[in-house]
This record gives structure tokens, C-alpha cells and sequence, in this order.
């Protein structure tokens, strides 16, 4: 029996090692535990990362925005401990004007909001069983008063009207009910 484990032990381990030597690709490329390229730098915040982070080709994004800067995402994986990344992080991009604006952590995950004028960066942390994911969010920082842009064009808008429902509009005074001798009688509704 122990000759048998022996030699099994003994083909397994020339069998990985002659795929390795025969150039046979990883099946997986882009599985988040063997796929990654080591990342020196952000790509999207153009500052050092930490060794041991790595970035994923078929993860996030990169366009240039309104503002003149870099807007996407950017996803980064590493087995290295997110306090070391979080500090890191800040560092370099304090020493690059960078302002922290929020810092929210629950349990394990942070979230970072940093701003450098017209822009915004959001790093968003994750420990997961083995490893910790950076998120990358950046783009430019909206005006104040701003409605966010929904995928179905209504751009901040109340939805339509549907089964006879009637949305107001801000700002308005709607009445309801009869009026007799000038006064309005019913429902008032006023915005706050």
C-alpha cells in the first residue's frame, strides 16, 4: 500500500511538473484565484499599489469624462491585508491632493470617498475567504442639485403615470372635492 502511494505521489508530481515545462496554458484565465496579472500601479488613480495586488483584463473599465480625467472601474485582488492597502492607498494619493470625504467600515468592508476638484474616487474593500477586492470607482463630481441617470431615460423624473394615478409635481398645491361659495372643500395637498 505504501509503495502504491509512493509511486502516485512520484507521477503526480512529474506530471505538473512537465505541463508547466510543455507550456499548456491555464484553462481559467480569467478565474479570480490563478488569472490575475500583478498590478504596480492604478490605472485609473495613476499611484503605487501595494505588491501582491493583481488586476483581472476582463474586470472593469476606462473611459475619459466630462472633467478631462480618467472615469471607470477597477477591480483589484490579493491575498493582503486591507488595512495595509487602505493605508497605502491613502498615502499616495493624499501626497497627490487628494482629499478623504467619507470613510464608512462595517465589519469586513470599507468604503473611501475621496475627492481632488472636479473629481471623485471611491474604494471600496471586500475580505473575502481568501483574499481582499479593491474596487476602483472613479469620475467627475456632479453639480449640486444633480439627479442621478436612470437606464430608462426618465433622468430623475417621476415615473409615468399609470392606472389613472397622478404624480404632482414639487412644489405644487393640488385640491380635491367640491368648492361651494368660494371655499375649497375636501383634500388640500401642499409640498412640504
Amino acid at each position: 500500500m505504501t509503495r502504491f502511494a509512493i509511486v502516485f505521489l512520484a507521477l503526480s508530481l512529474a506530471a505538473a511538473q512537465g505541463c508547466a515545462e510543455l507550456g499548456i496554458r491555464n484553462p481559467f484565465p480569467d478565474d479570480p484565484l490563478t488569472g490575475g496579472s500583478e498590478a504596480a500601479t492604478s490605472r485609473l488613480l495613476d499611484i503605487p499599489l501595494p505588491p501582491g495586488l493583481e488586476r483581472y483584463s476582463t474586470h472593469g473599465y476606462q473611459t475619459y469624462g466630462a472633467y478631462g480625467g480618467r472615469e471607470g472601474l477597477e477591480i483589484l485582488r490579493g491575498n493582503i491585508d486591507m488595512t495595509r492597502i487602505a493605508q497605502s492607498l491613502h498615502a499616495s494619493l493624499a501626497a497627490q491632493g487628494w482629499q478623504l470625504r467619507l470613510f464608512l467600515r462595517k465589519g469586513d468592508k470599507s468604503s473611501h470617498i475621496y475627492e481632488r476638484g472636479g473629481a471623485l474616487a471611491l474604494l471600496h474593500f471586500r475580505r473575502q475567504t481568501l483574499m481582499t477586492v479593491l474596487e476602483i470607482w472613479t469620475g467627475g463630481r456632479l453639480p449640486d442639485g444633480s439627479m442621478p441617470s436612470f437606464a430608462d431615460g426618465r433622468d430623475g423624473q417621476a415615473p409615468p403615470e399609470s392606472g389613472g394615478a397622478h404624480v404632482p409635481l414639487p412644489g405644487t398645491v393640488e385640491q380635491w372635492g367640491e368648492t361651494s361659495g368660494g371655499s375649497a372643500g375636501g383634500l388640500r395637498e401642499r409640498a412640504l
